[in-house]
């Protein structure tokens, strides 16, 4: 997703507005970018003076980069990888930050029964989408251990490693960076407004001064443009484009399904959801792909969720817009 204005020739979204906003009057707008996890970040915000700008881009990237220390699979000195290498049993300390995010990443595996799953590294490996190289064609699967996400149990500051028990939280840690950025930008006296973007994953926080909101255009696997008007809410899109390969004609997406340990076959070609919190976006796109069309749209309506689903049909593709989306329509 990119930030985009409306067009006539764009459909358009306007999301329920989660407080009045406020236009920032005598504001400067301010633009930051770097990179972290892999891909790059980018911050827009309006500020009553040009001394907001003095460290804050430092600021920014060091909370990146803390999340990046702290949650990546592809760094042996990260916390997440010093876990997945405890013996059985070990009680390991994590950081607060790797320790919310892992409170946020088992509630929605509940939530989801596994379909959102943080204990899926070694599948997300098998298959070539972790740090780990893999020789050509398709992986044997039988070696696999069944996934046990609910063998994970907190103590004190920490987690007790299960046996064969490995975390990967690429799924929500993205968003949650975007939400931390966030927060850093509210909390900065003198910022009124922003708009934040993490490899794709989005946040608008009240309007520009002329009273409009930042608007975003939606990533779909066709031509047709979708924006959004994004004030005070996320937005993350999960699909096979981002990441996968082809084997004989098949298409093998990065996301894996825990229930068989290969990359899903829903049909689903791409899933965007809106929420209030990013990370909470992140992880429930990566869910409803899991789950198929049914079953997703169908926690789409028992849940409220604003959610916007591509899905293959014939050569072609076809959509499907929850009753929630419907409505901004």
């Amino acid at each position: 997703m990119t930030p985009s204005l409306p067009a006539l020739d764009r459909r358009v979204l306007i999301p329920d507005l989660v407080a009045e906003p406020h236009p920032p009057a005598g504001t400067v707008r301010h633009d930051l970018e770097g990179s972290a996890f892999a891909t790059t970040w980018r911050v827009s915000f309006y500020a009553e003076a040009d001394a907001v700008l003095m460290g804050l881009k430092a600021r920014l990237q060091g909370v990146l980069d803390e999340i990046d220390r702290e949650m990546s699979p592809y760094r042996i000195d990260s916390d997440l990888t010093r876990f997945n290498l405890a013996p059985t049993g070990t009680c390991v300390a994590l950081p607060p930050r790797m320790m919310t995010v892992m409170r946020h990443a088992l509630d929605m595996a509940e939530l989801t029964d596994g379909a959102f799953d943080p204990a899926i590294l070694p599948a997300v490996e098998l298959w070539g989408f972790g740090a780990r190289s893999v020789p050509e064609g398709l992986p044997d699967i039988s070696i696999l251990p069944a996934s046990r996400w609910r063998d994970l149990v907190w103590q004190a500051e920490g987690l007790i490693k299960p046996k064969d028990v490995r975390i990967d939280l690429c799924a929500i840690a993205k968003g949650y960076a975007v939400d931390a950025l966030m927060d850093l930008l509210k909390a900065k006296p003198g910022v009124c407004s922003a708009l934040v973007e993490v490899g794709g994953e989005l946040k608008g926080w009240s309007v520009q001064p002329d009273g409009l909101p930042f608007w975003v255009e939606i990533e779909t696997p066709v031509k047709q443009a979708t924006v959004a008007a994004l004030c005070d809410w996320a937005v993350a899109t999960s699909g096979e484009q981002v990441r996968s390969f082809v084997h004989e004609g098949q298409v093998h997406s990065h996301i894996i399904d825990s229930q068989t340990q290969a990359p899903t076959r829903s049909g689903i070609v791409s899933v965007t959801v809106f929420d209030a919190e990013c990370w909470r976006a992140d992880a429930l796109a990566t869910a409803l792909m899991v789950l198929g069309e049914a079953r997703a749209m169908d926690f789409a309506v028992a849940h409220d969720i604003p959610c916007l689903l591509w899905l293959r049909d014939g050569s072609g593709f076809r959509e499907r817009l929850s009753p929630r989306l419907e409505a901004w329509l």
